[in-house]
């Protein structure tokens, strides 16, 4: 018998599977609005920023150029 707790963690499973079902089909066009730095692992919050765009750690001052792959997923190279 499921219980309340049960639905809970199916429904939020599946609302996952259908958050990277988006990313994926938008591909290369996706946005973010954070990242977490390669370098030093910060979480820096950013206003929006896609492929090809720049983006700067806050923490430890480094720039790295977004790259996003076809299946919507980021890569940061640095500068």
């Amino acid at each position: 018998m499921a219980t309340n707790r049960d639905r809970a963690r199916d429904a939020a499973l599946a609302e996952d599977e259908d958050e990277a079902l988006k990313d994926a089909a938008l591909g290369s066009k996706r946005r973010f609005s954070e990242f977490e730095c390669p370098t030093c692992s910060a979480h820096n919050p950013f206003d929006e920023f896609g492929n090809n765009d720049e983006v700067l750690c806050n923490w430890c001052g480094l720039q790295f150029k977004a790259l996003v792959d076809e299946e919507g997923n980021l890569k940061l190279k640095e500068l």
